[in-house]
């Protein structure tokens, strides 16, 4: 084998070579370790700032979405609730409405129906008993008497109503026959829809002829239920029918409704003895007619 000899000017040339090169794999091996650890340390970058935002977006979008959605949910359904409440409200208050209707109606048939005015009472049949003795020797005259409850329209001056009484039988005298004296009990006035002070209430049986006679007074003036036509002998044909008015002293005439032409035309209904008051029927349609025997037709 030939040994090579190598001049010194190579020998230092590739040894300067070495070093260098040896030099560059270590800067090579630092740049990359760097760039490994400026990479990892993006990647943990990367990671912390990914990973807590998308676990705050993922609350977020858990604390805008769940509780949002419900709570608007919530308001939409109790805003619904109360819409539908107000609903029922209107719903209510149409009832209330219908039943006011319903108010209105029977106060327009209570006008017109006493029984539903007042309280009113059957009266008793031979409520008393009377006896007197007469001029004629020693007879003595025995009668008995009922209660008598009165219902009679009013027309005057504007005002309609009705005037209701219950008369109770107390005493009686003679006169041809037995004549009975009557109390009133209770007198009640009702006009223009509602309750007004009468006073001075009395009633008149009216003699053997019966010819009634029942007064009031009521804002200063005098009114007296009476009978326009009489019959034969001045007997009345039927129950009172007109009004006549006077000044507070009871005589001087306002209006004298009991005239031939009959100026305040009424009609008295009697409450049956024999019937409850639920039974009871008031008819007050004015069959008012003129009696046989009276004037009038005589002078036609």
């Amino acid at each position: 084998m030939k040994r090579v000899v190598l001049p010194l000017g190579v020998l230092l040339f590739v040894i300067a070579c070495g070093d260098d090169s040896s030099s560059a794999n270590y800067q090579w091996a630092e740049d990359s370790s760097s760039s490994d650890a400026v990479s990892s340390s993006s990647v943990a970058t990367s990671s912390s700032s990914v990973t807590p935002i998308s676990s705050s977006s993922r609350i977020a979008s858990s604390s805008s979405s769940t509780p949002l959605s419900s709570s608007r949910n919530d308001v939409s359904s109790s805003s619904s609730v109360k819409v539908s409440s107000s609903s029922v409200a209107e719903s209510s208050s149409s009832v209330v409405a219908s039943s006011s209707s319903v108010e209105l109606s029977s106060s327009s048939e209570i006008l017109t129906d006493p029984s539903k005015i007042f309280e009113m009472r059957v009266p008793k049949l031979d409520a008393y008993t009377c006896e007197e003795k007469t001029n004629w020797g020693d007879r003595v005259f025995t009668g008995t008497f009922s209660q008598i409850d009165l219902v009679c329209t009013y027309d005057y001056d504007g005002e309609k109503g009705f005037l209701y009484v219950q008369l109770n039988p107390i005493s009686c005298g003679f006169a041809l026959s037995l004549i009975p004296g009557y109390d009133v009990e209770k007198a009640e006035f009702y006009v223009n829809g509602k309750f007004a002070d009468v006073s001075d209430v009395k009633y008149e049986w009216g003699g053997n002829h019966h010819v009634q006679k029942l007064w009031f007074t009521y804002k200063g003036k005098v009114f007296r239920y009476g009978q326009s036509s009489l019959g034969w002998g001045g007997r009345p044909c039927q129950g009172m029918d007109c009004l006549n008015v006077f000044e507070s002293d009871g005589k001087t005439y306002v209006v004298n409704g009991c005239d031939e032409q009959r100026s305040i035309p009424i009609v008295c209904n009697g409450v049956d003895p024999d019937k409850q008051i639920e039974d009871q029927v008031f008819d007050f349609t004015d069959e008012f007619k003129v009696c046989e025997g009276d004037q009038r037709l005589k002078n036609e």
